[in-house]
């Protein structure tokens, strides 16, 4: 039986760099077109297609496995190799409440935290 995680968060962006980001992720969402697992999971990234204000904001949200944390993660990566100066922050809280794994992005650079419900890990 899988152990899934409820992964939502966000990732911040300057609106040049904006259209930069979405096409990496169309075109990631296209990669993954014949895997039924990561297709369904590409499918967390939303945005908005206006902005509002100065920083443009992308938006993920799903309930996934390991393997979803996994491409969560190798999505980050492939934007950041675009050097476009994004952070942010997604919070994944497992199905049972025990296990949680806080990333964050700031410059370019992802970190990860796993933690217990009962502390650190």
């Amino acid at each position: 039986m899988s152990y899934f995680y409820s992964v939502r968060g966000w990732l911040e962006a300057s609106p040049s760099d904006f259209p930069k980001i979405v096409s990496t992720i169309t075109a990631l969402r296209e990669r993954w077109q014949s895997h039924d697992k990561e297709r369904l999971y590409m499918k967390g990234w939303c945005w908005s297609d206006e902005p509002i204000n100065w920083t443009r904001y992308l938006f993920y949200g799903a309930d996934v496995t390991e393997e979803g944390l996994t491409l969560l993660c190798d999505t980050i990566h492939e934007i950041a190799l675009l050097k476009v100066e994004i952070s942010g922050y997604f919070h994944a809280r497992g199905e049972d409440g025990e296990n949680i794994i806080i990333y964050k992005v700031d410059n370019d650079v992802l970190t990860e935290e796993r933690v217990s419900a009962r502390g650190s890990a």
